[in-house]
């Protein structure tokens, strides 16, 4: 076994949000010439394995082409196109071959800030649509920010679109979607989304989004609350430094909410994990080769103390590496996890610059400490509680009172914040006729105050209208 050790690896359910400048390179030497655009001019060199033969196969494919092709030919997108085939080859849809300008617009910095709906998405490469799939040719939401434009429009993971502002974005790359998603602030995008066998126009109004990836702040009884939206090369630093102030704010018991969270750099969820165990298991890393498969223990110094009480919140949006501490703290009894079942994404993938663009490539798969194989699984929750969700036949009766105007005319009527407009707003705009659950019409309109407010004065945890966060309280605080 082995202490925490840097392991720069990304785990990832939607590989456009990745950090390409964690990644680990291979030398280019090891590369086959074709990969590399230097031409290969003999492959005596080469073993007569199934690969090579590959190879001298397609290159004198790709000569018979150059000789008889009618049309100039690019050979860079030639070159590209041939690389992102190999990737595709494998049939992973975590492995790919990215080129640089495709990936640009997919990965914000996290201490920018943007015009825009407040939303991770991807998209298949073009060749590789299956219009039987709607998910191989239409844009996938992977992840939505809290507090975003896309939040308050009942937009979530899972979620397609088929058409942006009228336009069918069945023949665009990635790129242009993720162009056509931002915009200036105040400007409206409609969308087209499908989501399982419904379909409904939402119209999102475009804000300036910031995109942190950690929040924290003291709750009553003592109870300090950490939110870790996504894990990235400076997660680790962030969650060091909440914690601290939450610690010395005297906080007795925590709640890590990881829900919605995709995933992100394995570094920083270790780093995190090391927070909260001591001299434990964290993770089992095992690789084609299994001479390289390792166990990894965390330090004997804790930040959070052995005794405290730990809840995680976790859902279906949680994977990946954010299953990765969830289900450090769970097998070692750290941890208990409250929510839904997690997405189950127990592979781990490098990412490498390469060429004009990068790779991701899946090397190793994860087990829990247990040795918990969770891929396509999930992690069980302790305590299942299910968030407050809009089913699929009432969406369109949703959009027409998300678009009617009626929260914002509220707002500007009632502007003070707090929990008695909220309830008049529920009293008397929503009163006997409401379609909705009632707790639904109170997470709207808080909503819509919370977006006349400065980012950073807004509240970050919903300890009146949250259910799952309520019965975290709960349970901490009656040990039920």
């Amino acid at each position: 076994m082995k202490k925490i050790v840097s392991i720069i690896v990304l785990v990832i359910i939607s590989f456009f949000i990745s950090q390409a400048a964690a990644a680990t390179g291979i030398e280019e030497q090891l590369i086959p010439a074709f990969l590399t655009g230097t031409p290969q001019t003999t492959v005596a060199n080469y073993s007569q394995d199934e690969i090579s033969t590959n190879m001298q196969k397609l290159e004198l494919l790709y000569r018979l082409v150059e000789r008889d092709f009618l049309f100039d030919i690019d050979h860079k997108e030639v070159y590209e196109s041939m690389a992102k085939g190999l990737f595709s080859g494998l049939g992973d849809d975590y492995s790919a071959y990215i080129v640089s300008k495709e990936a640009a617009d997919f990965s914000e910095d996290t201490s920018g800030t943007y015009g825009g709906i407040g939303a991770y998405i991807s998209k298949n490469y073009l060749e590789y649509r299956d219009f039987t799939k709607p998910e191989t040719y239409m844009v996938n939401i992977t992840s939505v920010f809290p507090g975003s434009p896309a939040e308050a429009a009942g937009l979530r993971s899972g979620d397609l679109i088929s058409h942006i502002d009228g336009e069918p974005v069945e023949d665009w790359e990635a790129d242009e979607a993720s162009k056509a998603l931002k915009g200036t602030p105040n400007t409206p995008v409609v969308l087209t989304i499908q989501r399982g066998s419904s379909e409904f126009q939402v119209t999102v109004i475009r804000k300036i989004v910031s995109i942190p990836t950690v929040a924290a702040e003291v709750l009553d009884n003592g109870i300090g609350y950490l939110r870790i939206i996504q894990f990235t090369t400076t997660t680790g630093d962030q969650v060091r430094e909440d914690l601290s102030k939450l610690l010395d704010e005297g906080i007795t018991s925590l709640i890590v909410d990881l829900r919605d969270n995709p995933g992100g750099i394995v570094d920083a969820t270790m780093n995190v994990a090391d927070m909260m165990l001591s001299d434990q298991l964290i993770v089992h890393v095992n690789s084609k080769d299994s001479a390289k498969n390792r166990s990894y223990v965390s330090s004997s110094r804790t930040l959070v103390p052995q005794t405290m009480p730990v809840v995680v919140l976790v859902n279906n949006g949680s994977a990946s590496s954010s299953e990765i501490l969830a289900g450090a703290l769970k097998d070692n009894e750290r941890a208990t996890l409250i929510g839904t079942t997690t997405f189950g994404k127990g592979l781990i993938q490098i990412v490498s610059p390469f060429g004009d663009g990068y790779y991701t490539l899946t090397t190793s798969q994860y087990r829990t400490p247990d040795g918990n194989d969770i891929h396509e699984l999930g992690i069980p929750v302790d305590i299942e509680v299910e968030d407050l969700e809009i089913e699929e036949e009432e969406m369109d009766a949703y959009m027409e009172f998300i678009n009617s105007g009626v929260l914002t005319d509220f707002v500007e009527e009632h502007p003070d914040f707090n929990k008695d407009n909220i309830e008049l707003f529920v009293d008397t705009i929503v009163g006997d006729d409401a379609i909705f659950e009632t707790d639904i019409y109170r997470l709207l309109i808080r909503r819509e105050y919370l977006y006349q407010m400065p980012y950073d004065d807004r509240p970050i945890a919903d300890t009146d209208y949250d259910r799952v966060l309520k019965r975290a309280i709960e349970f901490l605080e009656t040990g039920n």
